[in-house]
């Protein structure tokens, strides 16, 4: 198999160029180190893929990637994520929006088996849960709006595609920061004794969902082609619980917990998959233990020295 990934180094990119690479795939990788600034991420796979220093906002760039047919482009660059887009609303549209028309313009000229692009759970906006494949999308952010925007253009292309909408994925790999998601951050906030876990809205959930669960997927694309299919557990967590179990993971009490109102932007309380189609096509869901999960990962931050302490 040949194979083009952009975004392959970063978070969920790297797994799945691993992946890629251990089942003796070709893979050509596109990114413009946006989020890593390194490719530190690959660095095991190095030797065994083809890298090329690209940004999807400008079809010049991906003018310069190897040419000719491709059985799999997967497409994973994008802007990140909701918070940035509100701050930074064109930057958004032009990665996430434009960068996916333009990768597809790319894939229709060079030839393209399957095109899998990775939507987001945030384009379905605040609706009630479990959030199915049919209900009416509600998207109330730059980049909601604009991951919805990228599955359209997807959908319409005339390629042969696959829509995975990915919800709340977690795992090594995921670098704490301005921005970034949950998990890392709450790990990191740990490190100042002073510092507290905030938890932003008491009711608030999430379907969190192991990275290498949904590269498994990402990997049998070919079984959902033409379908747009969500990627999660179907397991709601409430925030303040997934804080708890962190605490425990690092031997803390729950005072280390701070309780405030949602951002004024964040309509959505609950987020949770409904998982019936992932089950339809794929059989029992792959879940890996959240606490199993977490522990991984926050050894993961721990060993790179993103984090200062290891957890019990």
């Amino acid at each position: 198999m040949r194979a083009l990934v952009t975004g392959g180094v970063g978070f969920i990119g790297s797994h799945l160029v691993r992946g890629l690479v251990t089942a003796g795939a070709d893979v050509v990788v596109a990114d413009n180190l946006s989020s890593t600034h390194t490719l530190e991420l690959i660095a095991d796979v190095r030797d065994r893929i083809e890298f090329h220093h690209v940004d999807v906002r400008c079809p010049e760039d991906l003018g310069r990637l190897p040419r000719g047919h491709y059985d799999r482009i997967f497409h994973l660059a994008a802007s990140f994520a909701n918070e940035l887009s509100i701050e930074h609303p064109v930057l958004d549209a032009r990665t996430n929006a434009d960068g996916t028309a333009n990768v597809l313009a790319f894939a229709a000229a060079e030839g393209c088996d399957l095109f899998v692009y990775t939507g987001s759970s945030s384009s379905y906006g605040n609706i009630d849960v479990p959030m199915a494949e049919g209900d009416p999308t509600k998207p109330h952010t730059p980049y909601a709006r604009d991951k919805m925007r990228g599955e359209e253009l997807a959908i319409t292309s005339g390629l042969p595609s696959t829509v995975f909408r990915l919800f709340n994925v977690y795992g090594p790999g995921d670098i704490p920061g301005r921005y970034r998601n949950a998990i890392p951050n709450m790990m990191r906030a740990l490190d100042d004794p002073s510092s507290r876990i905030r938890i932003l809205g008491r009711e608030a959930s999430r379907d969190f969902t192991y990275v290498d669960d949904v590269v498994s997927y990402l990997l049998d694309a070919e079984r959902a082609r033409g379908e747009i299919v969500n990627i999660g557990t179907g397991n709601e967590t409430k925030i303040v619980d997934l804080a708890t179990t962190i605490l425990t993971l690092f031997g803390l009490d729950a005072d280390r917990l701070t309780f405030e109102e949602p951002r004024t932007w964040d309509l959505v309380s609950r987020r949770v998959a409904n998982i019936q189609r992932l089950e339809a096509l794929y059989g029992p869901v792959r879940q890996t233990d959240l606490t199993e999960g977490l522990l991984t990962t926050a050894r993961w931050l721990h060993d790179t020295g993103r984090i200062k302490h290891a957890p019990s």
